[in-house]
């Protein structure tokens, strides 16, 4: 029963260290999420801040038209790739904390397991105590009446 009691200790130690993992995971995920979200709001921003540029100026040449209009097929390029990024980023999320409360469950059984073992075995070891208590009784019992 010791043994056991080890090797559940053992187990529970190891999927905390599973969890501690994940959450370090997740943590990073979210913060590669949040980056690329940033990233985001400045490519919008500056797609607005290059429109009111635009919307500002009352001669506009050929070159400054052409070069806004690259500007802006590369922004809207790179938005749509920010765009995948994002959802593979949220999906990694998804899995990753559904990772970590799988590994909370599974070290919650496991500790529940363990406190359970170490009730039995102390009540192993009780049951024991008293029967040997009972066997020094009747054997000091016996002494008397001989």
């Amino acid at each position: 029963m010791k043994r056991k009691l080890k090797l559940l200790a053992l187990l529970s130690w190891y999927k905390g260290l599973q969890q501690e993992q994940a959450k370090i995971r997740v943590i990073n995920c979210k913060i590669n999420l949040e980056k690329l979200l940033n990233e985001k709001i400045s490519l919008i921003n500056q797609r607005k801040e290059t429109y009111n540029i635009l919307e500002k100026k009352k001669l506009i040449s050929s070159e400054e038209i052409k070069y806004f209009l690259f500007q802006s097929e590369k922004n809207l390029k790179f938005q749509e790739l920010l765009d995948k990024k994002i959802e593979i980023q949220k999906k990694e999320l998804e899995n990753l904390l559904m990772t970590l409360e799988k590994t909370y469950k599974e070290r919650k059984t496991i500790e529940i397991l363990r406190n359970k073992t170490q009730q039995l075995w102390f009540l192993e070891n009780l049951r024991k105590f008293y029967k040997e208590m009972d066997d020094l009784t009747i054997i000091r019992k016996g002494r008397k009446y001989v």
